[in-house]
């Protein structure tokens, strides 16, 4: 096993349903995480990341983890308010995702975070985190980048397929 302050990977010795034995990697982040959905009028707030796993930037929607004694929708708020300065005026909850269910054990809580006003205020996002200015995005638009590829992180994608799946 190896473990950072993220979390822990394990490669577990497992049966699979036929019997046979054999290795699994797993993953499995240190907090619970949270993907924050930021919503003005009928638009979506997106970060952009560098990925080094991708060693590209990443257009995004704002997540992370929760800290010890914070509410799922306190660290949905805290988190949008450090990577776009966005202030939440309300939350909703929408649903749980699991980014990569052949590797990744821990879930991800996504939450709508609605904002009186579309205009960023002073970020702090961590080292690697959102590099530049947050950018508005209508649904169309968003669709539009999710097909042509410019916006490529699952998470994200599937956090906006459960909004859109929720709207009136």
């Amino acid at each position: 096993m190896y473990r950072n302050t993220y979390g822990s990977l394990y490669d577990d010795a497992v049966v699979s349903p036929d019997g046979k034995p054999g290795r699994y990697l797993r993953w499995k982040w240190s907090t619970p995480g949270v993907v924050v959905v930021p919503r003005w009028a009928d638009t979506f707030a997106l970060v952009p990341v560098f990925r080094y796993p991708i060693g590209d930037l990443s257009w995004e929607f704002p997540r992370g983890g929760q800290e010890p004694g914070e509410s799922v929708e306190q660290a949905a708020a805290r988190e949008l308010n450090e990577e776009t300065g966005l202030t939440a005026t309300a939350t909703k909850r929408l649903g749980v995702l699991h980014a990569d269910t052949g590797l990744i054990e821990s879930s991800i809580e996504v939450v709508e975070a609605f904002v009186a006003t579309p205009e960023f205020g002073q970020r702090s996002p961590e080292v690697m985190e959102s590099v530049e200015e947050p950018v508005w995005f209508s649904s169309p638009e968003l669709r539009t980048a999710f097909t042509e590829q410019r916006v490529r992180c699952a998470i994200t994608i599937a956090a906006a397929a459960l909004a859109w799946s929720r709207e009136n």
